[in-house]
């Protein structure tokens, strides 16, 4: 890829990012209108996930004088690395786990890790997640695009470089719920191969596959050159408490360890607990409830004639799809919002958002005029920033 295309594709992320910061404002100033791809997700299990969480004060449970020590606490290392290698297949071992409180910690120590080890221009596949991009910018990290189309888009052909480099990947891409295709994968793994190369998986919605499948696909990319991101607080949709995890070469281990610790200190011993509690929930294979539910309201807004169309999904809890009802009375987020070209007025739909379903299947149009817009004919466009 040339500089001027680099430039470019560079600028496109950034101009990205710029939208995430417009309509985190608007989001604080919604006038009226029901922001139907929000981040939230409210279900009906979350007592029972949380177990005596949801009953005792922490407190109660473990000694709050002390400081939790997340990294320190090998039982829980242990437990993740033997999750992994249930659910993966893969022989993950503790000296693989680096635990922490929330996937945005993660990120920040790893675009941390890269500048502290030289690394000023990465690559990556599109999409990321705003808020790499932002630290991207922030700390002047070049990234670098190695496709434009995305995995679920018709004739995704990544071109990946011939040098060694440090790769990001989001699985899935999470904004439509499908993951990134397995010949896709094992593309990049026998180029890391070749080439020596790092990759991170940005894999904070993984574990949440609609068909039931175990296990994700990016498990088998080289452990000892690959970095996993994974959220269980994503598996339950329970973001009141922070954890997440990174699985890593057993070289990087301390080194990100160290260096996350020192940036961010200790969680509360509450996220701890529920570290654990999380844990022992995906050993035991247990949001299928929760997965259960999502798909059954994706069926009932669906089955409404809400959508014109829609990406089919395959896992997590969004939905990108169009809607028939003007999205002129919602705050929703397009393509423009996850660097994606088409896609005219598909938006992301969160699943678990229970007032945005029912905003949408109310404002859907008369049969008539649903008929028109099934041709296209007058999709509004989304509202730009200023």
């Amino acid at each position: 890829m040339g500089t001027e295309s680099r430039r470019a594709a560079q600028s496109s992320l950034f101009r990205m990012l710029e939208r995430h910061e417009w309509i985190e404002n608007e989001r604080l100033h919604p006038r009226g209108r029901v922001f139907v791809s929000d981040y939230n997700g409210a279900h009906p299990f979350v007592e029972t996930y949380l177990g005596e969480l949801a009953d005792l004060a922490p407190h109660r449970l473990t000694d709050i004088t002390r400081y939790s020590a997340l990294d320190e606490d090998t039982a829980l290392r242990d437990k993740i690395a033997r999750m992994h290698a249930r659910l993966d297949g893969v022989p993950y071992e503790a000296q693989n786990v680096v635990p922490a409180g929330g996937s945005s910690g993660l990120l920040a120590t790893f675009v941390l890790w890269l500048l502290v080890n030289g690394h000023r221009r990465i690559h990556y596949l599109p999409p990321v997640y705003y808020k790499l991009a932002y630290l991207l910018r922030e700390f002047g990290i070049e990234p670098v695009p190695v496709a434009r189309a995305h995995a679920h888009q018709d004739g995704f052909d990544p071109e990946l470089p011939a040098e060694r480099t440090v790769l990001v990947l989001t699985d899935p891409v999470w904004y439509a719920g499908r993951r990134v295709p397995d010949r896709v994968l094992r593309a990049v793994a026998d180029w890391q191969r070749a080439t020596g190369s790092l990759v991170f998986v940005d894999g904070t919605f993984q574990y949440l596959p609609w068909d039931g499948r175990p296990g994700e696909a990016s498990a088998r990319l080289p452990v000892e050159q690959t970095l996993r991101l994974v959220c269980p607080t994503k598996y339950l949709s329970i973001h009141g408490y922070r954890a997440a995890h990174l699985l890593v070469p057993t070289v990087l281990r301390r080194p990100l360890a160290d260096l996350h610790i020192n940036l961010h200190g200790d969680v509360a011993v509450s996220d701890r607990l529920f570290a654990h509690r999380a844990a022992d929930l995906m050993l035991a294979g247990g949001n299928a409830d929760l997965v259960g539910h999502i798909r059954d309201n994706h069926r009932a807004l669906a089955a409404s004639g809400a959508l014109a169309a829609e990406v089919p999904a395959e896992c997590g809890f969004f939905l990108f799809a169009r809607p028939r009802a003007s999205l002129e009375r919602y705050l929703a987020m397009g393509a423009e919002f996850f660097e994606l070209d088409g896609h005219e007025g598909h938006v992301r739909i969160n699943l678990l958002n229970r007032t945005g379903l029912d905003a949408l299947i109310a404002g859907a149009p008369t049969p008539e005029a649903a008929s028109a817009a099934g041709r296209g004919d007058g999709v509004p466009s989304l509202p730009h920033p200023a």
